[in-house]
């Protein structure tokens, strides 16, 4: 995706709500004239970087318009997937200074992590380890959706590594996929997913050692 006109394209085939292709349109609009061009066509390789910051100077006196609109651009990103130039940009959505808006920015990635996971991997990765409870939580529910997904086998390795390690994140996930269990399923798959990934990580675990 060589600009911002052929992300937005990218985003109306993977048939989102009509409440987010408002608000991606929208933001179209606000990113033209924040860098004050004619045309999300001319916001190109050389520019993507700029625009979390583009709309935080052009929402100077409203943050949470400039809140909606970068959101707006995580959800496009995220369902293309953090590459090409836009892993820039998506870096940069991911230090943003507004907490809900960095948790957001990372539960986008649900779309590619289905579709792409080795893409979604480093993401997972670093933010298992992250100081914020509700990141490391984020990061556990991207995995189990990846497990309800038909990359369940590419995930399978990792979780058998993180569990090894006794981690929190381990633990956390064992927690999600109690409560999944529990939940009425639309998808019957993937309900019997979660049941048999929570009795393989319960056995899988190591076990504490009694004082």
């Amino acid at each position: 995706m060589a600009n911002l006109q052929e992300l937005y394209d990218f985003y109306l085939e993977t048939q989102p709500s009509a409440g987010k292709i408002r608000n991606a349109t929208n933001f179209l609009i606000h990113a033209c004239q924040a860098l004050n061009v004619s045309s999300p066509e001319e916001i190109g390789d050389e520019r993507l970087a700029e625009l979390p910051l583009a709309i935080d100077r052009y929402f100077a006196d409203n943050e949470p318009r400039a809140i909606r609109d970068k959101s707006a651009l995580a959800e496009m990103i995220g369902r293309y997937g953090p590459k090409d130039r836009w892993r820039e940009t998506f870096e940069v959505l991911l230090q943003d200074p507004d907490e809900n808006l960095r948790q957001f920015v990372l539960q986008s990635l649900e779309y590619s992590a289905r579709a792409e996971p080795e893409l979604v991997l480093p993401y997972l990765e670093r933010f298992r380890k992250e100081e914020n409870a509700l990141m490391r939580r984020v990061t556990a529910m991207l995995v189990l959706r990846i497990l309800c997904s038909r990359q369940k086998e590419f995930i399978k390795p990792y979780l058998l590594r993180w569990v090894k390690e006794d981690s929190e994140f381990a633990h956390i996930l064992i927690e999600l996929l109690e409560l999944q269990t529990i939940k009425t399923f639309n998808d019957p798959d993937c309900r019997t997913v979660c049941q048999n990934t929570l009795h393989w990580l319960e056995k899988t675990k190591p076990q504490k050692k009694q004082t």
